[in-house]
């Protein structure tokens, strides 16, 4: 306020010497000088405060607009993600739809070729054509396995229907399923069955796992398939002589399956690899585990398969009556004809004919097995026989689904 009157002033007072001026009107003066420098000054402060005003006014509308502006943004991105996700759905589900439709009608027509495939077996079973139609419908199982397995990642269930089965035939008809099938060896596992609706889920299963270890170890090696017994389960083991899988590819097979990483059909990539994310869907679905690991003794690759024991039964074993026991009696002559025995059922008990006993000769070189002739196709044949008899889905009722 001061350099403003000093301004008006021009630092003097106003004197002249002609009229000297009296105190009163100099008084005066300096009051309306001060008057005028104090209106000034208020003219200058009160121009910064509207001027700090409208700033603040136009910053907040600013930011208003910026918000809203955000949130429109973020609008249209959940919006577009909605959208994408909406088309990412529609077209797996269209994928799945045509993938189950061709499996399914695959499956079909291909179990309806093994079952006539099979007639014709028993039908030649003593002729050159045995061993041409066993290799034909072992081309048939591998194309079953196949489609089957696209069928179940398209979300379709397996259509096969087994009676309980023993484990031991199990393990012969999913050798029937994979290529090289004569390099598996097993035990006889007699005393365990698995139940009726489990049992197509765990071929398929054990298939995948043989196959992988027949594929991944030498042509001239063996994979040993073994089972042990436990508290609550009955373990299938798989042991191969090949290349031990990598650890990166060990990490993913847990991923898959724990269930950790299931990827959709449409990114299967260029060559889909299905056969261990077939197993782990059927696993989670049907009630067991599959699982993998390396090295195992031989320092290939060791794949397990975990029958709890609600999938299993034990299977019936002839029992002697309480209180009878079991001694050896010297032979004696034969008694007369009775009534013919039969079975639980009421079915009358077969017995084979008595064969001469042949006559000593040299023993013949072992011929080398091949595949087809009835010395190797025999165990498998037998195992898989029971689920090609078996009826199957009517491919109207599954096909375009």
């Amino acid at each position: 306020m001061n350099q403003t009157r000093n301004a008006i002033i021009g630092h003097q007072p106003i004197q002249d010497p002609r009229h000297p001026c009296d105190p009163s009107e100099e008084l005066m003066i300096e009051l309306i000088v001060t008057a005028v420098a104090l209106a000034l000054a208020a003219a200058g402060v009160g121009s910064a405060v509207r001027q700090r005003r409208v700033t603040e006014r136009v910053r907040a509308k600013a930011r208003r607009q910026a918000a809203e502006h955000e949130e429109r943004l973020a609008q249209e991105k959940r919006s577009s993600r909605e959208r994408v996700d909406e088309a990412r759905r529609e077209s797996v589900n269209v994928a799945r739809a045509a993938v189950r439709a061709f499996a399914t009608s695959t499956v079909q027509r291909a179990s309806k070729l093994s079952s006539s495939i099979s007639a014709g077996v028993r039908r030649h079973v003593s002729d050159e054509a045995y061993a041409t139609l066993v290799e034909i419908d072992h081309v048939a199982q591998q194309m079953l396995l196949t489609a089957s397995g696209y069928a179940v990642l398209a979300g379709d269930r397996l259509s096969r229907r087994w009676p309980t089965t023993r484990l031991t035939d199990l393990v012969r008809s999913a050798m029937g399923r994979v290529e090289g099938y004569q390099r598996v060896k097993h035990p006889d596992m007699e005393e365990i069955s698995v139940e009726s609706r489990a049992v197509e889920a765990v071929i398929h299963a054990l298939a995948v796992l043989l196959d992988n270890a027949l594929r991944y170890s030498p042509p001239n090696s063996t994979v040993h398939v073994s089972l042990e017994h436990g508290a609550k389960a009955a373990i299938l083991v798989v042991d191969d002589a090949g290349l031990r899988m990598e650890d990166e590819r060990l990490t993913w097979a847990h991923e898959v399956m724990s269930g950790e990483h299931r990827a959709d059909i449409t990114r299967l990539g260029a060559y889909p690899q299905t056969g261990l994310r077939v197993a782990a869907l059927l696993a989670d679905e049907y009630g067991f585990r599959v699982d993998v690991q390396a090295p195992n003794i031989y320092g290939g690759t060791r794949a397990v398969l975990v029958l709890p024991n609600d999938l299993l039964t034990t299977a019936p074993q002839p029992q002697q009556p309480a209180g009878r026991t079991v001694t050896q009696a010297p032979p004696e002559p034969p008694a007369p004809k009775g009534p013919e025995p039969t079975t639980a059922s009421g079915l009358k008990v077969r017995k084979r004919a008595a064969r001469p006993a042949p006559a000593a000769r040299p023993a013949p070189a072992p011929a080398p097995v091949t595949p087809g002739t009835p010395e190797v196709a025999a165990a498998w044949m037998a195992g898989s026989r029971l689920g090609r008899e078996t009826p199957q889905t009517d491919p109207s009722t599954e096909e375009g689904h």
